[in-house]
């Protein structure tokens, strides 16, 4: 009997110290991780190498030139998105965006083992799958809705097209000169925000460029809905925006093109709403343009 209870006792002390060596190595790898998550260029996603998926049509001479003169440019820290660090150029022009590494990709031992109730295993499998998925999204907005994203360039795979040195300030002014070749970024024109756009316009009493603005973001809408695009967060206050005036998707890391897609005509009212409460709101002159947009939007049309 005392045997037994000497055993199970020991059990019970070896079980704790089991325990307590696990807690503390996961503490320790929280710690490391979470020091080392802080941004750095060298926590910027690297390219794809080895018969990469992702290769996007090899430029021309004229577009290696334009690339090339707009990355001559210095370009500091503007923002950051959920999937990215944004630089703008010197010329305020051009936003280089930067996939963020962490939110891509596992950097912990305990990702790599293989046990359905390790949630370093399960963060990796996810992490994997929207490594994918948001290299699918780049290359398809890149090779299919340029003009609409206002997309320059996207650089996802591994080359010796694109070596060249590029010189950047931080966000705490620290300056950074490094071969972009190596990371995945994507170089778009700046867009202007729609809402503020159109607040810029009223205020100068410009009725009919703000209207002009409010019927470019339906024919966006619909061209995108014809071609197939879904979008997992189609808001229109910060994921779009205006080049010239005309309006832009500048969000494309999650979309994806389903030619399958039902009719988007449904979607339009509830991807607008927060637009017309914001116009009702602050410009009511324009509801009614608002609203002939709106129903223009569903009138039966044929996919593209």
């Amino acid at each position: 009997m005392e045997y037994c209870q000497s055993m199970i006792k020991r059990l019970y002390i070896g079980i704790a110290f089991f325990l307590f060596f696990i807690s503390l190595f996961l503490g320790i790898d929280r710690f490391v991780h979470k020091r080392s998550s802080h941004f750095a260029f060298d926590k910027i996603t690297p390219v794809c190498k080895d018969s990469c998926p992702w290769d996007t049509p090899p430029l021309s001479l004229e577009e290696q030139k334009a690339i090339d003169q707009i990355l001559s440019q210095k370009f500091t820290y503007y923002n950051k998105g959920s999937q990215s660090y944004v630089f703008i150029s010197e010329d305020k022009k051009y936003i280089l965006k930067f996939l963020k590494q962490q939110k891509l990709e596992t950097h912990t031992w305990l990702a790599y083992i293989p046990f359905s109730f390790n949630p370093y295993y399960q963060e990796r499998l996810f992490k994997e799958k929207k490594y994918v998925t948001t290299f699918n999204a780049l290359k398809t907005a890149y090779t299919e809705l340029k003009k609409e994203s206002g997309l320059i360039y996207v650089h996802l795979q591994d080359s010796n097209t694109l070596s060249k040195k590029v010189t950047f300030f931080d966000r705490n002014g620290t300056r950074h000169v490094f071969d972009i070749g190596k990371k995945a970024f994507y170089l778009q024109k700046r867009a202007q925000l729609i809402y503020s756009r159109i607040a810029e316009l009223m205020h100068d009493g410009d009725v009919e460029s703000a209207k002009n603005i409010i019927t470019s973001v339906f024919s966006l809408i619909d061209f995108l809905g014809k071609k197939g695009v879904v979008d997992n967060d189609p808001i229109l206050r910060k994921n779009f925006g205006l080049i010239d005036d005309i309006a832009v998707q500048i969000d494309v890391g999650k979309l994806r093109i389903d030619p399958s897609r039902p009719d988007y005509k449904a979607e339009v009212a509830s991807i607008t709403n927060s637009f017309r409460v914001w116009l009702e709101s602050n410009y009511p002159a324009l509801t009614d343009h608002f609203q002939q947009c709106l129903n223009h939007s569903r009138e039966p049309v044929a996919k593209l």
